[in-house]
């Protein structure tokens, strides 16, 4: 599933917020909680659920989440990294934008591959999980492409 930052969340049928960002273990690469506020930004208003109450995530990209459910309490993990609009994104070491969203497999919570884009306005790119590293807080970085290209 394709979480977007800015997108929508829905909680029994209504709007409740939009898609702030995510907590992200980096030692296995999984996304333990969303976070979503009224405006979209990160603060003293934001809430946050595991990904396990995410029920769907719609063709728009709006987020439906699961209006009662019970989870078993989150295991302790050693360090846990948080990603928003605000994370950059550098391949070697050029900054090549800012983070859009994630991609994760909803049962395993595993991130499949992070995307972004320069500006609002251009495409988005994307990194491969295998390939990044989040051990910089702030920042996600990719290995600086090998071999040379032609014109």
């Amino acid at each position: 599933m394709q979480l977007v930052l800015g997108s929508h969340v829905r909680d029994g049928g209504r709007r409740v917020g939009r898609l702030a960002g995510f907590e992200l273990e980096p030692a296995d690469l999984r996304i333990r909680r969303v976070m979503f506020s009224a405006d979209g930004e990160l603060g003293p208003q934001v809430r946050s659920q595991p990904v396990e109450a995410i029920a769907s995530v719609h063709d728009d990209g709006e987020v439906e989440l699961k209006h009662e459910f019970t989870i078993a309490p989150m295991p302790v993990v050693r360090d846990v990294v948080l990603l928003s609009h605000s994370t950059r994104l550098r391949r070697g070491t050029q900054m090549v934008g800012r983070l859009s969203g994630v991609e994760v497999e909803q049962t395993t919570r595993r991130v499949v591959s992070v995307f972004g884009r320069p500006h609002w306005w251009s495409r988005r790119f994307t990194f491969a999980a295998a390939e990044i590293d989040c051990s910089i807080p702030g920042e996600i970085r990719s290995a600086a492409p090998t071999g040379t290209q032609v014109a």
